[in-house]
């Protein structure tokens, strides 16, 4: 998460740093959505003592959640961002945190607006330089839901390390500036330094005798370009603000205690306006309905969120008439806005299996309930899992057909029409052909055709239960699919989910358990874009540990070749997010290049020239833990 906010804090300095001589226009009042705090923030502890991770929570309102929905769609983002006289907007958070006092922020005006802000991008000075600790966030990605959340206080540095930045600080002579370490803004008495083995270890924090702090505000940036007398963009000026900060979250020794919500308690959806999407999937149609996230919903959200339980929506229809209801796939995250759902076989099939066709006319009758999963701490047994009771009952009327042709008449008993099976994931196939090929797979090896650098999957976040998985955006992609199952060659993946979303969380999970998941994008017709490689990754609770991050010999990531034929050798290596577990490797590390007419690489990460250009070469891990590198050929 960091490294992309980085990258989002060069693009704003790039932006920036053409022309700071005028203030955007843009002012609180002129936003399309208020800017406010989070109304609920929470914390949970994310590992055991060993570690300080946190699980930070908190709470967006329907407004920005629907503005940054609006955004998704390219034209109605550049009609917003031309009624609001700027070239981009973006929102982002920023988290404090305190150790035992609940007043000693970090805050310091290099979080703020100024001259170096706007040149150097938030928490720099006047020469660039980073001005706050490991622990301070100061720039957050956000994303169009209820709850968001961020793990912070996490690694400090090794303590045991003289020469450790993130530990001991960093000095810059020439300026006899002292940019704060971890080992400044802590007490010694609120931490333990635990050596793992000679000259490495961590810190831990006993929150049974301390209490830990956090707050957040959103920061709004925008881009506003300048024009020179003849009417051209000559620059960009770039501009902040703020919202209050929020109200204090705790976890610890001082925290006040959490009553967990109850299937009593838990309200049925408020869900309103069901309509018909212009959009449509393999044939059928989307629905979009609105969600009323109430204070009260949306605190229980935050709250149980934090602790690493969920509260999702799941949505059902059948055809006005008929007693089945049949769940449906899409949106399941709750958030105040627009949710959709793809109505598919919602008519049943024809005898080929094709789904049958909806006719103009036909009623859908559609609901939808919260299913949650409590936890009281983010690594403990789940303690209730339970139902809301169903929304209102929404009825939605087609005004023309829907779904594909039946392959061969319904009453025909003649030889089924099916579709040609595929031999490899590197070809426009549709859904039916990718899983066919995916679920008959007989070993865990990455499948014929698929490419890491395209969709980047990942692991993001892992539990004793649950594991979340994302991946980039890929351009063109309507829908992502992903299927998974237990690692093993007995275990043939299974599909598990369609989402217009970036990430995918599977629950109900067997604690110190590998399981692998393979991620597909579709295009609006249906057809496949791009399938990552295969992913192998372990829940928490056992003696099973993953890989954290991937490192190479490039210096700086970058690799120069001087001409054609020329090689360099990355010698990467997968380095595990614990010393304690024992990550069982089902895929070594593995090279993929993004122009072979530029370069190409080995099995073994060897590099070689082929022609002058630049391109990128990606090392990557069983997690999706990886390191991109920039290879530059001069001639």
């Amino acid at each position: 998460m960091k490294k992309a906010v980085s990258i989002l804090l060069v693009c704003l300095m790039l932006v920036s740093c053409v022309s700071v001589t005028a203030f955007a226009a843009v002012s609180e009042d002129n936003l399309p959505f208020q800017l406010i705090p989070a109304k609920t923030v929470s914390m949970s502890k994310v590992y055991d003592d060993n570690s300080t991770d946190m699980n930070f929570n908190y709470s967006m309102e329907s407004d920005m959640i629907q503005f940054m929905q609006d955004c998704e769609d390219s034209d109605t983002k550049a009609s917003i961002m031309s009624s609001l006289g700027v070239e981009d907007l973006y929102i982002f958070s920023q988290i404090d945190w305190a150790l035992d006092n609940p007043n000693g922020w970090h805050h310091t005006e290099y979080w703020d607006d100024n001259e170096a802000t706007r040149y150097y991008g938030v928490g720099r000075d006047d020469k660039g330089r980073e001005r706050f600790c490991e622990w301070d966030i100061v720039s957050e990605g956000v994303y169009a839901q209820s709850n968001n959340e961020c793990w912070i206080t996490r690694y400090a540095g090794n303590p045991l390390d003289p020469t450790e930045p993130r530990w001991n600080g960093t000095d810059y002579d020439e300026d006899s500036l002292h940019v704060n370490g971890m080992k400044d803004v802590l007490d010694p008495s609120q931490y333990t330094i635990v050596e793992d083995e000679p000259g490495d270890g961590h810190i831990t924090i006993d929150y049974n005798n301390h209490t830990l702090y956090a707050r957040m505000r959103y920061v709004v940036t925008t881009s506003t370009p300048e024009y020179d007398g003849e009417g051209q963009v000559s620059g960009y000026t770039t501009n902040y603000l703020f919202s209050d900060w929020s109200d204090t979250a705790a976890y610890g020794k001082d925290a006040p205690k959490w009553t967990p919500p109850s299937a009593d308690t838990i309200s049925a959806p408020a869900i309103s306006n069901l309509t018909v999407s212009s959009e449509e999937f393999n044939d059928f149609p989307i629905v979009a309905y609105s969600l009323t996230v109430s204070e009260e919903l949306s605190k229980n959200l935050t709250e149980v969120t934090a602790r690493g339980g969920y509260i999702s929506i799941l949505t059902e229809a059948r055809v006005k008439g008929t007693t089945e209801w049949k769940p449906l796939q899409g949106d399941w995250d709750v958030k105040g806005g627009i949710l959709e759902s793809d109505i598919l076989a919602i008519n049943g099939n024809y005898s080929d299996g094709t789904p049958k066709k909806i006719l103009a006319g036909t009623e859908i009758e559609f609901r939808a309930r919260y299913s949650c999963g409590i936890r009281m701490e983010y690594n403990s047994e789940m303690v209730g899992e339970f139902y809301s009771p169903y929304s209102d009952i929404l009825t939605v009327k087609f005004t023309k057909d829907y779904g594909p042709e039946p392959q061969q008449k319904p009453d025909d008993t003649t030889t089924q029409t099916v579709e040609k099976p595929i031999t490899s994931l590197d070809t426009s196939a549709t859904q039916t052909q990718v899983q066919n090929y995916v679920t008959k797979l007989k070993n865990d090896n990455d499948p014929k055709g698929t490419k890491f650098g395209t969709l980047v999957a990942k692991q993001n976040k892992v539990a004793k239960n649950s594991i979340k998985i994302s991946w980039k955006k890929v351009k063109g992609a309507k829908n992502y699919v992903i299927y998974g199952n237990k690692c093993g060659k007995a275990n043939k993946y299974k599909y598990l989910a369609t989402t217009t979303k970036t990430s995918y969380t599977q629950k109900k999970l067997k604690k110190g358990t590998y399981y692998k998941y393979i991620v597909a994008a579709f295009n609006k017709k249906g057809k496949s874009i791009a399938v990552a490689k295969t992913l192998h990754i372990a829940t928490k609770g056992g003696k099973a540990g993953n890989f954290k991050k991937v490192t190479t010999a490039a210096k700086k990531d970058k690799v120069t070749l001087a001409k054609k034929g020329k090689t360099f050798k990355l010698k990467a290596k997968a380095v595990p997010e614990s010393k304690k577990l024992k990550v069982s490797v089902h895929r070594k590390i593995q090279y993929e290049c993004t122009n072979t007419k530029v370069a190409t690489v080995s099995s073994k990460g060897v590099i070689k020239a082929k022609k002058k250009g630049k391109c990128y070469v990606y090392a990557y891990a069983q997690s999706g833990a990886y390191k991109k590198i920039t290879v530059t050929v001069k001639k």
